[in-house]
């Protein structure tokens, strides 16, 4: 495959990585089938400086799209500390890079996050009367390490094109009475706010053992 006058092509400000380049080939090869499709039966195949322009620019839109959304979950106004140490938590779905296709496997659990999660952020208007119809607020994914419960809730966010938060319960706890339950507080509300929105609470078991200690004080429970 070739590109004709190709030395010919200007693209300023523009780094390919080998991902990128990737996907202007792939681009430039459908939009030239579709300008010619008697093309497909050459053994030769010469892509035209037009398809080439074409998917470079269908990229550039791509990655300006991606800037943008950045900029404005930046611009998100923070109430609080708490909110503003979540800012470099919060992950656009561009820029997640896990689709269902990457996981191998699992297909009863992708068929099930599909129904309860990504349908009623897709279609939330078959979930709004009766309360029988509302969607759940949470789905709790256990499992060994390395069974591909991060790579599930990624791509949940990727495929209904939500942003991913995902907070380690190592970073909620703290010495201070009362700062933990306010970094909870800081999530969810942040959550709200460039919804819609996928949390994923990493390590909760850590903190959601029995309850029942003897000798144990109400205030020394976190959950």
């Amino acid at each position: 495959m070739d590109c004709e006058g190709l030395e010919t092509l200007r693209i300023k400000d523009q780094t390919l990585t080998n991902e990128s380049a990737e996907k202007v080939v792939g681009w430039a090869l459908s939009h030239h089938l579709i300008l010619n499709p008697e093309a497909g039966s050459s053994s030769r195949l010469v892509l035209s400086c037009e398809s080439i322009q074409y998917s470079v620019t269908i990229l550039q839109a791509i990655q300006n799209e991606s800037k943008s959304l950045k900029k404005s979950l930046k611009d998100v106004v923070t109430e609080n500390e708490f909110e503003k140490r979540l800012l470099a938590d919060v992950i656009p779905p561009s820029d997640i890079g896990v689709a269902f296709d990457d996981i191998g496997a699992l297909e009863n659990v992708k068929d099930t996050l599909k129904e309860l999660v990504m349908l009623p952020l897709q279609r939330p208007e078959l979930f709004c009367k009766g309360q029988l119809t509302k969607p759940c607020k949470g789905i709790l994914l256990f499992g060994p390490p390395g069974t591909g419960k991060t790579m599930l809730k990624k791509a949940v966010a990727t495929e209904a094109d939500a942003n991913f938060i995902k907070i380690s319960m190592s970073g909620i706890t703290s010495k201070w009475f009362g700062e933990g339950e306010k970094y909870v507080k800081a999530v969810f509300s942040r959550a709200s706010k460039v919804a819609p929105s996928v949390v994923f609470v990493d390590e909760v078991d850590s903190m959601l053992g029995l309850r029942e200690y003897p000798g144990e004080h109400e205030a020394m429970r976190k959950w």
